[in-house]
């Protein structure tokens, strides 16, 4: 409150001294004992108590104008739950990404280097819109002092930094999938993981080095192994649940997803039977392991979730094969078709699976998206959600958000 002017020390009901008349004495008070006047006897000092009341009143007043003038806290952000520190660990992961990897976009790097590059840009931009961006709470941005010095110029990183961030950030997207309260970001977030683990491997092989090993806190697995360029490679180890593991593990899917991957292993063994008939040399030998592998599988989701038996157990004797079978194109076509169709579904059986228990079915995804793309398949930035297949390509100008997740 601003000061005011010095005040006279005068107050408003004091009156200055009359001076006494000189004509005539004041008349003398009479005599006859009749009752005084009530007014009379008070004069200008009987008015001084309701003057000062109504001062003190004009004082609060004016006091509590002072005291609505004062500065109010400013509001504050939201603190994030746990779902939103995975959203938002995500993102940024994936904004970081985009950045490392666009900067290298001008470097002398080798071609097959340079188009990883691009790849692991354009899908990470993708990622971040599918999980919905940097949170605005849309609170006014806090003043920036106008001393404090100039950030300082970030090293411009190398292809080998892409690739350890990469292989970090999967290792930490493939822990929040497994663990995320809401499956339905799980889903989203595992697939984010085994797309970094595809981008990981693909940029290693153009390198000609191994993949490194994850150097976050966050546990790695299986999710995010990435794909080689040979078919006949032995991935047995992950196309079901994980070896060792009980196979109750999915028991908290739903049953219909259950129902679902059970039928897809199911039709992919078969398929991969006559595949290995109809082939030679390694890639009948990987038909013949991947046969295995998803048998086994189908066996074991049937298990767990009691279809053994019963008349709900979806698998059947034999499956439809497409025509002309003699032609080779057609026979690797189906190869990547019954692999993708068992990524989409472990995909959908993860977001109905209880947090914890998801590990097993991500590895699952991420198994049968490398199996896919070492019999031709291309690379996508979203395994196992073909819901966003178009979604985050090289050649998108511009990419769309899938729908949000509530933070």
């Amino acid at each position: 409150m601003d000061d005011a002017p010095p005040r006279s020390r005068t107050r408003p009901w004091s009156r200055p001294p009359t001076t006494a008349p000189t004509t005539a004495p004041a008349p003398a008070p009479p005599t006859t004992g009749a009752p005084v006047p009530a007014g009379a006897s008070r004069g200008a000092h009987g008015r001084r108590p309701a003057v000062v009341s109504a001062l003190v009143v004009v004082g609060a007043l004016v006091l509590g104008a002072c005291g609505l003038r004062a500065e109010t806290p400013a509001p504050l952000e939201p603190s994030p739950d746990a779902l939103e520190q995975v959203r938002a660990r995500t993102v940024d992961d994936a904004l970081a990404l985009a950045h490392a990897a666009d900067a290298l976009a001008g470097s002398d790097a080798a071609d097959d280097v340079l188009a990883v590059l691009t790849d692991a840009g354009t899908w990470s931009v993708a990622h971040a819109d599918a999980l919905g961006g940097v949170y605005d709470s849309g609170l006014p941005e806090p003043t920036v002092s106008t001393t404090a010095p100039a950030p300082s110029p970030t090293a411009v990183p190398d292809p080998d930094d892409v690739l350890a961030d990469l292989v970090d950030a999967g290792a930490t997207a493939s822990a929040d999938a497994d663990t995320a309260s809401d499956g339905t970001l799980g889903r989203l977030v595992g697939s984010v993981a085994v797309a970094r683990g595809t981008l990981a491997s693909r940029l290693a092989d153009a390198l000609g080095v191994p993949v490194p090993e994850a150097t976050s806190d966050a546990p790695t697995d299986d999710a995010t192994a990435g794909p080689s360029d040979d078919p006949s490679d032995d991935v047995s180890g992950a196309a079901g649940p994980t070896p060792g593991a009980d196979p109750s593990a999915t028991s908290g899917t739903d049953p219909e997803a259950l129902v679902a991957l059970v039928l897809a292993h199911d039709e992919a063994g078969f398929g991969f039977e006559v595949l290995a008939a109809r082939l030679d040399g390694a890639d009948r030998e990987a038909s013949l392991a991947a046969a295995s592998r998803h048998r086994a599988a189908a066996t074991d989701h049937a298990e767990a979730a009691g279809l053994v038996g019963t008349a709900r157990d979806p698998r059947r004797a034999s499956y439809a094969l497409p025509a002309e079978l003699q032609d080779g194109a057609v026979l690797t076509d189906l190869a990547r078709r019954l692999e993708t169709t068992v990524a989409d579904a472990a995909s959908a059986a993860l977001a109905t699976t209880p947090a914890g228990a998801r590990a097993p079915l991500l590895a699952e995804l991420a198994t049968a998206t490398t199996a896919a793309s070492r019999w031709g398949a291309a690379p996508v930035p979203f395994p196992g959600m073909p819901e966003l297949a178009a979604t985050g390509t090289a050649t998108d100008d511009a990419t769309d958000a899938a729908p949000g997740t509530d933070g």
